[in-house]
């Protein structure tokens, strides 16, 4: 990256050289831009460059790097731990400006052995060069332009599905090698990073089972201690697959923002095989968050109940997308009470719900008319019967010139 002076009394060579990344000459003369024009150039640099900009001086630097540490996006285990080392360190002075910490998979990995093999033509008779063949690599690099939060809010389309980057993205496939990393995140870890980021705002540590509450209440408790200015309200909480959570973490947060607060600003709500969630504690978080919620996925709470779905019902009118998958105890009194009380309603998840059948699925195709995405895997449906009732929803939406819905309905192994 190169940035030039541009002198509008020279019309022979107006251009001046003051900086380039790739020499490592001083600047010619001082860029000593307004703050406000300072800000204005870096809004329209890529975040991978941030870096470089942040060494042209003193005044760049204190710009700089706010901006590059609001949105931490982690894919790799020597990375997070660097991260952790960085945070802690007590001359570090930039963690209060943190909004959003993401962790998610690794980038595609392959076998090194199998890469070993692929590069024995180029470097032959040389094991110093040779690669080693033990463990993985990633296919990819990792992308530092991204801030981990791309497609939350985005429609589901062709387009978006090619990299899972839109609103009803697919659950982490725990058995997956990429995924391996973040089980090796320890609460320990997080409870000494988070002590120091009052203004979270998305926390998304999908995936890192191992996980206690411990983080959650250190969250709550430095936001608690925190100036006004920079204790901020969440926004998006993804915690899918964290087995170890009990109410009592969540609850912590859910206090402070009560008490401090008072209006909820929360969006997205992932709380997917915490199975140690009780029907009151999520029946307190509906009843406080539930106004602005627009994303609920409680896929796989055995507690979650028609009583906490008539809660999503009477709080949760903005609505968009709703995940109970495998939450046994939901039944067709539910899905009436969706069709009537949730009419933004586009994304349903009713996997393995086999109290749930076509009378209560009837309500939903009738009444949702935004309703685009529906899956009834493993549902009550009658299988002799089946595909003449999912013809006749198809016949009633086109009658009624409603959208289409995709019906999502995967084969049920029995072993």
């Amino acid at each position: 990256m190169r940035i030039f002076w541009f002198n509008t009394e020279a019309s022979q060579d107006p251009l001046t050289l003051v900086y380039s990344s790739t020499t490592t000459t001083t600047p010619s003369r001082e860029l000593s831009f307004p703050p406000e024009i300072t800000k204005k150039i870096i809004d329209y640099l890529p975040r991978s460059s941030l870096p470089a900009i942040a060494s042209v001086s003193k005044i760049w630097y204190a710009t700089v790097m706010p901006i590059l540490y609001k949105h931490i996006y982690i894919r790799t285990l020597p990375h997070w731990i660097l991260f952790v080392r960085t945070i802690t360190h007590q001359h570090f002075q930039f963690a209060h400006h943190i909004a959003s910490l993401v962790l998610k998979p690794s980038p595609k990995l392959i076998s090194a052995q199998l890469t070993s093999y692929l590069n024995q033509a180029v470097v032959p008779n040389n094991d110093q060069l040779q690669p080693s063949t033990r463990g993985y690599v990633r296919l990819e690099r990792v992308n530092y332009d991204l801030t981990g939060l791309e497609g939350i809010d985005t429609p589901m389309s062709q387009e978006t599905l090619k990299d899972n980057l839109h609103e009803n993205y697919i659950e982490i496939d725990d058995t997956e090698k990429e995924y391996e990393w973040l089980t090796l995140v320890t609460t320990q870890q997080l409870v000494s990073v988070l002590e120091h980021c009052p203004a979270i705002e998305y926390l998304n540590l999908s995936g890192c089972e191992n996980l206690e509450d411990d983080f959650l209440i250190q969250l709550a408790a430095t936001k608690t201690a925190a100036d006004p200015i920079h204790a901020k309200p969440l926004k998006g909480i993804w915690l899918s697959l964290l087995r170890n959570l009990s109410p009592k973490g969540i609850e912590s947060l859910l206090k402070f923002e009560k008490n401090h607060i008072g209006t909820s600003v929360l969006r997205h709500l992932d709380l997917a095989y915490n199975i140690n969630m009780n029907e009151r504690a999520l029946e307190k978080m509906i009843t406080y968050w539930g106004p602005t919620l627009t994303h609920i996925r409680l896929d796989t709470i055995y507690q979650v109940s028609d009583k906490t779905m008539k809660s999503i019902a009477n709080y949760c009118s903005h609505l968009k997308l709703l995940h109970v998958s495998r939450c046994w105890n939901i039944t067709n009194t539910s899905m009436r009470l969706l069709a009537s009380h949730c009419k933004h309603l586009q994304y349903i998840s009713l996997a393995f719900l086999s109290q749930v059948n076509e009378e209560g699925l009837r309500a939903l195709v009738q009444s949702l008319h935004q309703l685009q995405w529906l899956n009834i895997t493993g549902c009550g449906i009658n299988p002799l019967f089946k595909p003449i009732i999912l013809e006749n929803f198809a016949n009633y939406r086109r009658q009624h010139t409603l959208i289409p819905i995709h019906l999502q309905d995967g084969s049920v192994n029995l072993i």
